[in-house]
């Protein structure tokens, strides 16, 4: 097959395919011609092709691990973006060998090239001094102020996801003094519950009285905003929102806050905390409602400090190293073999 065929095909998967048949969005369907563009500058700057010569010939799984590697080390894309092109052209290959039998070789030798491996990055956890005066800076003097101290809190106690506090309902919470506990709904509507500190409960129940003061419905929106007089759910935007004026406020006094706050940085602090406090991964798997438990270990491989405090405590009953050569200044450079 030759270059028209191969740009035929092209067309009709960026045109008719992915908009019509998979009703991909403009920015999806954006993203998959770069990916195929970048190919074409790939065969071009590395095999001396033009374009009337590129076709299916040049591709295989050679070329496309090749070409993978050089996305990371020549144009220096992170190993992510190396991977959404990859899957792209995994993509129109599938669809070229559906329009074209002869093709099928081809898709099949392709589907076998691995992505990028990307480097496991460690969890971007605020520091606890951070957690504890964006606690503080709402204050509870006002309503909003018991409202947002009460957000921030329970999503550093609960180590919740944004969604996972705003989607909870009344009945969901139950605040009995050594016994409180939240039911979060996670990913795939999987349900955990998360015991909570007393302080966290007696700040729920100072915020139910406030904003809940009859008697509440158990399936009631525990927080909300109020629009054209209804109670509607708070978006991720409000919390993100509220967190960053806060720590606006509370970074005079405390410069460990970042200049950028997000909800999951609580949920990683409250994750390394308990860490440090000897609590098993898979305990902290179950806390956080991970799928997998190599997600809960970047947690363990991230925490350095706990590494360096255990390697300390070793060093301190250990005997001092005795001097390695004794004697005056010329024995010493001497021994060295500097004189």
């Amino acid at each position: 097959m030759g270059s028209d065929d191969f740009f035929a095909l092209v067309r009709a998967w960026l045109t008719v395919h992915l908009p019509r048949a998979r009703r991909l969005s403009p920015h999806t369907i954006r993203s998959y011609r770069t990916a195929l563009n970048t190919l074409i500058d790939y065969l071009r700057q590395t095999r001396g092709l033009d374009l009337a010569t590129i076709s299916f010939e040049a591709i295989d799984h050679a070329t496309i691990s090749g070409f993978t590697l050089w996305l990371t080390e020549t144009q220096h894309l992170s190993a992510s973006s190396a991977n959404q092109r990859l899957a792209a052209i995994k993509s129109f290959l599938s669809y070229c060998a559906a329009e074209d039998p002869a093709l099928v070789a081809i898709w099949l030798d392709v589907k076998r090239v691995r992505p990028a491996r990307a480097p496991a990055r460690a969890p971007d956890a605020l520091p606890m001094s951070a957690v504890e005066a964006l606690i503080r800076a709402p204050g509870q003097e006002t309503r909003r102020g018991l409202r947002d101290t009460t957000i921030i809190l329970l999503l550093f106690d609960a180590a919740a996801r944004i969604q996972e506090v705003l989607d909870l309902r009344i009945a969901d919470v139950d605040t009995t003094t050594g016994h409180g506990r939240v039911t979060l709904t996670g990913k795939g509507t999987k349900t955990r519950t998360i015991p909570i500190m007393d302080k966290t409960g007696r700040h729920l129940d100072q915020y139910i009285s406030a904003f809940h003061p009859s008697t509440p419905n158990p399936e009631e929106l525990l927080f909300y905003t109020i629009r054209a007089g209804r109670h509607e759910q708070m978006s991720q935007d409000n919390v993100t929102y509220l967190l960053n004026k806060h720590a606006v406020a509370a970074r005079p006094a405390c410069p460990e806050i970042p200049a950028r706050i997000h909800a999951h940085q609580l949920r990683h602090a409250r994750a390394m905390q308990m860490l440090r406090a000897g609590v098993p991964l898979p305990h902290i798997k179950e806390f956080l409602g991970h799928a997998n438990i190599a997600t809960t270990n970047l947690y363990a491989a991230a925490d350095n400090e706990m590494v360096r405090d255990a390697i300390q405590k070793a060093a301190g009953n250990a005997p001092d190293l005795a001097p390695l050569w004794k004697g005056d200044d010329d024995l010493i450079l001497q021994l060295a073999g500097l004189k």
